[in-house]
């Protein structure tokens, strides 16, 4: 009788071994330490924009990312006369519970896209 808690294809996923996926997985993770300890990347941040062994993380994402859309094009309609706080708000009613440094990121990496400028969207 097989046992129902081994199979031997669990040793193996896609072309890599169970081996391989473990070293892609310690260099992953010592870049992304490299990239906390060096400023590059904020443990803050990626805390929120990763819930690991979620269900919903593909849709919960792409939520954030049209929630986060609409609050960037409701800055733009007002030109930037906005503060924060009322960003942040007006992301939380498409999303509730959307970390504000998750709405802070999308927002630099939007000015980041359009080379700094608010207004660079032309809807």
């Amino acid at each position: 009788m097989r046992s129902i808690l081994f199979d031997p294809l669990d040793e193996v996923e896609g072309n890599w071994s169970r081996e391989q996926l473990e070293t892609m997985n310690a260099v992953f993770v010592a870049r992304v330490e490299a990239a906390f300890a060096a400023g590059l990347e904020s443990r803050l941040a990626a805390a929120a924009t990763v819930q690991v062994k979620s269900s919903l993380n593909g849709s919960r994402r792409r939520a954030e990312e049209a929630a986060i859309e609409a609050g960037w094009k409701f800055l733009c309609s007002k030109q930037g006369d906005l503060a924060f706080s009322e960003i942040v708000a007006f992301v939380r009613e498409r999303v509730p519970g959307i970390d504000e440094v998750r709405v802070r990121d999308g927002f630099l990496q939007r000015l980041r896209e359009r080379g700094g400028e608010l207004w660079a969207d032309p809807t």
